[in-house]
């Protein structure tokens, strides 16, 4: 078993969602401003997110492999979250490390 924890993968999931930003954040009611935050910040993060390829074949050569590491993250930006999270017994450094996503 491998868990791979990928950050950002560039992709064409979200616009295959179908789904309007615009009509999301009115329709949230009193959310609406930390949901355009969120699709802000999420959108930035795919700007630079992770060629799907890299992540393929990443996987592939896991499921290869035959003696695989147990967790594997995709990049150094997934690195970058992982580190801190793994270390967080209680959740709140990753809280105050996310608060200001939104």
């Amino acid at each position: 078993m491998v868990v791979v924890e990928p950050a950002a993968v560039a992709s064409n999931f979200v616009a295959n969602a179908g789904l309007d930003p615009d009509r999301l954040v009115s329709d949230a009611g009193p959310y609406g401003p930390v949901l355009r935050a969120y699709l802000e910040r999420s959108s930035q993060a795919f700007a630079s997110a992770q060629d799907a390829g890299e992540v393929g074949d990443l996987v592939v050569s896991l499921i290869a492999a035959v003696d695989p590491p147990f967790r594997v993250q995709t990049s150094s930006a997934a690195r970058a979250f992982i580190t801190p999270k793994l270390a967080d017994l209680d959740g709140s450094a990753v809280q105050a490390m996310t608060q200001s996503w939104l």
